[in-house]
């Protein structure tokens, strides 16, 4: 047991969880703050792992490995926290979240529902990620944003500020979004029904349509280059036309909203300069 306060202390009730012995744990003290009095009894924890601070793990939740919990974070529900995930500050890992890998969520950031947050993604601030939500590689969410449904965010990624991203939102590469604005996500566009994402970058956006990733200014190059090309274009003219007047459509709101972005990043530069 690691623990820098000796609070906790395991009962005999023990599981073995894809082959780590878990043990349940009981509080020593009462611990007010964290809703618990002496003798309640918490979640799962490994020999291995570390539960300390103020910190708690309740219900049927699992914390094993590596994994630390510390400061006044909790973890509830049903959720598992493993590997070297670290959960600190005043965090909550609740509900059937997943935090595993090297990922950290401190602050007063919250994890939930049926998320995932691996590898070394971050989650800090005042930030929440809920639904299916999954957050890996280097990805980092903070400030207030929220991140759920079905989105993914990944690579080098940022969502900050008061962003919201959500549904089957893509984010990735050098992607920032610090609001609302900065991400447009649109489903069943043109002849695969595709879901289409426009994200602001660091120094530019992309456009993610189905599988095809590109910029706004090369979107149309795309699909005049397949409606030459394959069958599905080829078999109703009047079906072609209504697919390409779909992706100028696509591109004349993607170019408004790129120009903006733009001339907003330009205003900052200056900014930068005068300062």
């Amino acid at each position: 047991m690691k623990s820098e306060n000796k609070y906790w202390e395991y009962v005999e009730e023990e599981i073995r969880h894809y082959g780590h012995r878990l043990r349940r744990i009981r509080a020593l003290i009462n611990l007010p703050e964290r809703r618990v009095k002496k003798g309640d009894i918490g979640g799962w924890v490994s020999d291995s792992a570390e539960i300390s601070g103020l910190a708690w793990v309740y219900d049927e939740a699992k914390v094993y490995e590596n994994a630390r919990i510390t400061d006044s974070a909790e973890v509830s529900g049903s959720a598992l926290v493993y590997g070297s995930a670290w959960v600190a500050g005043s965090a909550r890992v609740r509900e059937y979240a997943g935090v595993s890998g090297k990922a950290r969520i401190y602050g007063s950031a919250q994890v939930y529902g049926c998320s995932e947050v691996l590898d070394k993604a971050c989650i800090y601030g005042s930030a929440q990620v809920y639904g299916f939500a999954r957050i890996y590689d280097k990805a980092q969410i903070y400030d207030q944003a929220r991140v759920a449904g079905s989105a993914r965010v990944y690579g080098l990624a940022r969502v900050g500020g008061t962003a919201g991203v959500y549904d089957g939102a893509e984010i990735f590469s050098s992607a920032r979004v610090e609001m609302q604005t900065h991400v447009m996500t649109l489903t069943s566009i043109g002849s695969e029904d595709a879901t289409v994402n426009l994200v602001r970058t660091e120094d530019g956006h992309y456009l993610q349509v189905g599988c095809w990733e590109g910029t706004a200014y090369n979107l149309m190059e795309e699909v005049y280059r397949r409606s030459g090309r394959y069958e599905k274009w080829l078999r109703d003219e009047t079906v072609k036309q209504q697919w390409i007047e779909e992706y100028q459509a696509l591109e004349m709101l993607a170019m408004k909203r790129v120009t903006a972005w733009e001339k907003a990043r330009g205003a900052e530069n200056r900014g930068q300069v005068g300062g």
